[in-house]
């Protein structure tokens, strides 16, 4: 198997320091959606871990994560491609927890 795991803001979509609050807020980079679907349609399993302390802080729930990363997998699809898998970590950066990146764990 060959796997790619990316980053989410930033890297897939534009970031913001206010966080990305919604799904109209969450838009992709330009080219983006496409390198990730020509990846999966050449063999690689794409996989996303990202941060979501938005969570934590109250600023959006589950659900709204929920809907952008199904927002992310329809573009994908779209295109022919598919995400492999999306993991995140809803906790804060001071919680101690075992999922936030780049601590390995969850």
């Amino acid at each position: 198997m060959k796997l790619l795991i990316l980053d989410r803001d930033g890297v897939i979509n534009y970031d913001s320091d206010a966080y990305i609050k919604s799904v109209e807020e969450w838009i992709p980079l330009p080219g983006s959606i496409e390198a990730i679907a020509q990846l999966s349609k050449a063999g690689w399993t794409v996989a996303v871990a990202t941060n979501q302390s938005g969570i934590a802080r109250g600023y959006y729930d589950i659900a709204t994560l929920d809907a952008m990363h199904e927002r992310l997998r329809l573009l994908v699809a779209e295109q022919g491609g598919e995400v492999g898998l999306i993991v995140y970590c809803p906790h804060g950066p001071d919680e101690g927890c075992d999922c936030r990146k780049p601590k390995p764990g969850c």
